[in-house]
């Protein structure tokens, strides 16, 4: 089992435009507020950054940067949605918005970026 299938991520879509994971927080997501823990948060929008900046070349992370906006709480889905900013030949970098439910509020932006190999034969 994967990180992402042991906290019960969905993906939801997955192409080289856009990319999109969902996740609902149980009890076991939230924090010593009650309130869903930042690593959640995290690790939904590291799913999508990982899942797209994968599609057509051999990705590694090599900068990422969150800012959290809104608290969310047990039972909440939260929706990563993953899109390209620029890729290149040896660098792409991605912006993922963190939203509560489909079209929520905005919960966390995340951008990261990658070093990219293309594969090989």
């Amino acid at each position: 089992m994967t990180y992402a299938e042991a906290l019960g991520m969905t993906v939801l879509e997955a192409t080289p435009e856009r990319t999109r994971v969902a996740l609902t927080v149980d009890d076991a997501g939230l924090n010593m507020h009650g309130t869903t823990h930042g690593g959640v948060i995290f690790s939904v929008a590291d799913e999508a950054f990982a899942i797209i900046s994968n599609q057509h070349a051999q990705a590694v992370a090599i900068e990422t940067h969150l800012s959290f906006f809104r608290a969310t709480r047990q039972g909440d889905r939260l929706v990563a949605t993953a899109n390209p900013e620029r890729v290149g030949r040896t660098l792409a970098t991605y912006r993922v918005e963190v939203r509560n439910g489909e079209d929520g509020e905005l919960i966390a932006l995340f951008t990261g970026t990658v070093s990219r190999r293309e594969p090989q034969g």
